[in-house]
């Protein structure tokens, strides 16, 4: 009897072992999930360090790095319920593709709208600040067609380097994701797209539109702000312009900047991230490094479209070049933490932006 209980024991455990074994080797249909990112989940470079500390907000990432918002992510004030009751991407879909007139190329998916964030800095003080900006800058790429791109900087970390330049790294990933595209928007986490009808094809992009936006004969400014001797030249092509970008008091700002996919972009790329530009301590970091890649280099040089500051980096405050009127396209924030301005300067231009587009009829029905 013993030796029978024993048999059938040592039977039951080779059983279960088998069913494990077979359990373990059967084919599964996998989908990939959506990543729930927390930003700044990683604290990296010296900016990141000294920044408020406030709640870490929690975004939806697809798989391909898009960002995905499943709230209703309705504006108090001017709510649709009968859009925003089908949900957000309803509503984005509504809205695509849906700016009037006559398209001037690049258009639609050639246009790339890029945002890059660890989710840590000075910003972090402006309440619903990622909430915000995503609202923002989906629906400005729902309406003309773009594509907007989300990434999370952390992946790019490098031991000892500042945040900041993972902004170059972001770029280069961003370009290789979509290569339908002909421009890249890099666009700083601290700025409001004011003006949602302007597009861009017609406005900056085309060769057309470029010629009228270049501040030629603008003196080009050396990272410490001073004038380099140099000036925008009137003999540029604009077919060659392949980066277009402004200044402000202090030099080049990188806050808003616009690429084109060429073999010179993706060089000029590699080589912002060179060593010897990194480890050179520039006091701006990134921007100072671009800025001196320019003034010192023509070849370089010939393919930069400086333009008018507030043409794509409007300021809250300045002088006539500098500070943000109605009708221009963005505003950026740029220094607002050095006066512990950037909540309120953040909600008094939030609510003076143009609304996004009228409801369309058939949603809304």
């Amino acid at each position: 009897m013993y030796s029978q209980r024993k048999a059938l024991l040592i039977g039951l455990t080779l059983l279960v072992a088998v069913s494990v074994v077979l359990i373990s080797f059967a084919p599964r249909t996998v989908t990939e999930p959506d990543i729930v990112v927390e930003l700044g989940e990683e604290n990296h470079g010296a900016e990141s360090a000294v920044g408020p500390q406030n709640p870490i907000p929690t975004v939806l990432i697809g798989h391909n790095g898009q960002v995905k918002d499943p709230a209703l992510a309705v504006e108090q004030g001017e709510t649709h319920p009968e859009v925003y009751s089908i949900g957000r991407t309803a509503w984005l879909n509504s809205i695509r593709n849906k700016a009037p007139g006559r398209r001037v190329e690049p258009s639609g998916s050639k246009v790339v709208l890029l945002t890059a964030t660890d989710g840590r800095g000075h910003n972090r003080e402006i309440k619903d600040l990622f909430k915000q900006v995503t609202e923002n800058r989906e629906d400005y790429c729902a309406y003309h067609g773009y594509t907007y791109q989300f990434l999370n900087i952390s992946k790019y970390h490098v031991p000892g380097r500042p945040a900041v330049w993972s902004k170059v790294n972001a770029i280069q990933d961003a370009l290789n994701m979509h290569p339908e595209a002909e421009w890249m928007w890099w666009l700083d986490t601290d700025a409001i797209i004011m003006s949602p009808q302007v597009d861009l094809g017609s406005y900056l992009l085309s060769a057309t539109a470029l010629k009228t936006r270049l501040a030629y004969d603008q003196q080009i400014k050396l990272p410490n702000g001073k004038n380099s001797g140099l000036q925008v030249s009137r003999a540029l092509d604009t077919n060659q312009i392949d980066i277009i970008i402004s200044q402000d008091y202090h030099g080049l700002n990188a806050g808003s900047m616009f690429f084109r996919r060429t073999d010179f972009t993706m060089s000029l790329l590699d080589m912002w991230l060179d060593p010897i530009y990194v480890e050179r301590k520039f006091e701006r970091l990134e921007q100072d490094a671009l800025n001196h890649l320019i003034v010192h280099h023509p070849s370089i040089r010939e393919h930069v479209g400086i333009v008018n500051q507030r043409a794509i980096n409007a300021y809250p405050g300045g002088d006539m070049a500098a500070g943000w009127h109605t009708g221009d396209l963005v505003i950026h924030f740029a220094g607002c933490w050095v006066h512990h301005q950037c909540e309120q300067q953040w909600t008094h231009y939030w609510n003076k932006r143009r609304k996004r587009v009228e409801v369309p009829a058939e949603v809304g029905a």
